[in-house]
């Protein structure tokens, strides 16, 4: 027997472990892929909970007692229509300013009048939501004030996140 003929008999099985070996990890890379998949599906993550779900959530984890979950619900349903009313006060502003921006001869000072009504809006808005935060922050004991800044922070964090991925 030569070496040539020993060297071909060997490579045969070698050959075929080889091929085994590789499609067992792709079988195993292909089922990784869909379990995680399936799995993303039936658990989404926390950043798509609706803002409702998450209040009640963070009303829950705070343990609100009786006093305490009513100035909490006037908190949110004030955050909610603030919200509502900036977006009415400031979309035709922004809208005007785009628009004056795609004429040909834009006027830039009204363009920046514009958008600093929409700014000026907004800033009124959040010194509002700023004396209402304090406001439920002061009816809360210094825990829950604690859980509620550091949720506050975290939900800060994960929309920072989710629009610096876009």
């Amino acid at each position: 027997m030569s070496v040539v003929t020993a060297g071909r008999t060997d490579a045969g099985p070698r050959r075929s472990r080889l091929w085994v070996a590789l499609l067992a990890v792709s079988l195993v890379l292909n089922l990784c892929f869909v379990a995680g998949a399936v799995w993303s599906r039936l658990h989404p993550p926390a950043a798509r909970q609706d803002l409702a779900e998450r209040y009640r959530q963070m009303a829950a984890e705070l343990d609100l007692d009786a006093q305490q979950r009513a100035a909490f619900d006037r908190y949110v349903g004030g955050i909610r229509n603030r919200t509502e009313q900036m977006r009415q006060d400031t979309d035709p502003l922004m809208s005007a300013a785009w628009e004056e921006l795609a004429k040909p001869q834009p006027d830039m000072s009204r363009v920046e009048r514009l958008f600093d009504e929409a700014a000026e809006k907004r800033r009124a808005i959040q010194h509002d939501t700023t004396s209402q935060t304090v406001e439920l922050l002061a009816a809360l004991s210094p825990a829950q004030r604690a859980k509620f800044v550091a949720t506050m922070r975290e939900w800060r964090a994960a929309w920072r996140q989710r629009a610096g991925s876009r």
